[in-house]
Formats: structure tokens, sequence, C-alpha cells
């Protein structure tokens, strides 16, 4: 059984989007769902919280890929935080430390993303 949810909240200088339960192919509609407005709009900077994300597959990379590195990049790329050790393990093996910006806690990017630009945070 699937219990993925979904919340987005505003939460300065981010658009907060809170995932839980477990993201795959059968899920990532619902995730679609949200994120595609928020992309449309120019400069929205997206802070992706994992912390109580449980599982994703390669089609929840995807999107999480798609909405955090923009081609052409806008002012408002996006961030990680939260990420379990296994899943911080994971997008480094495919090689999206590099790519993404990653901060340990919500917490840390909302401080960390006032004080930096957003290319500055990238955690190793």
């Amino acid at each position: 059984m699937h219990d993925f949810q979904v919340s987005v909240a505003q939460s300065p200088p981010f658009t907060l989007i809170t995932l839980s339960g477990e993201l795959d192919v059968l899920t990532v509609p619902a995730l679609r769902e949200q994120v595609a407005p928020l992309l449309a709009r120019p400069a929205t900077r997206i802070l992706f919280d994992l912390e109580r994300l449980r599982f994703i597959d390669s089609a929840g990379m995807r999107v999480l890929i798609d909405a955090c590195v923009r081609n052409p990049p806008k002012d408002g790329d996006g961030a990680v935080c939260g990420m379990s050790p296994q899943m911080r393990h994971l997008f480094s093996l495919l090689g999206l430390s590099s790519r993404l910006t990653m901060y340990p806690t919500r917490a840390d990017a909302l401080r960390r993303s006032v004080a930096e630009p957003p290319d500055a945070a990238h955690m190793n």
C-alpha cells in the first residue's frame, strides 16, 4: 500500500514541499501535480523536505532533479533537505551531490539560504 503524502507551504525564501511515505512510479503524478504550477512561476525557490520520505525510485528522483536543476537555470533553482544517510549516499553515487543544493535539515536550509546565494550551499 502506498502512503505517499505531499504538502506545500510557504517558508520564505522557499516554497516548501514536504514529502512522506514512498515516492515511486505510482505516486509521482501526485507530486508532479503539485510541482508543475510552481515551476511555471519565475524565481520560485523550491525546498524539498525528504525527512519523512522512506523510499524513492528513479521516477521520483527525476521529478526532484527536474524541479531543482532547471535548464536553462533560473533564479529559483531548488534544494533538498532532511535526507537519510542512505538517500544521501544514493544521491552521491548518482553524481547528484554536485548538481543539487543539499542541506542537512530544514532549519539549516532556511538559515543558510538567507546568508548564501543558492549555489553556494552544496553539501558533500
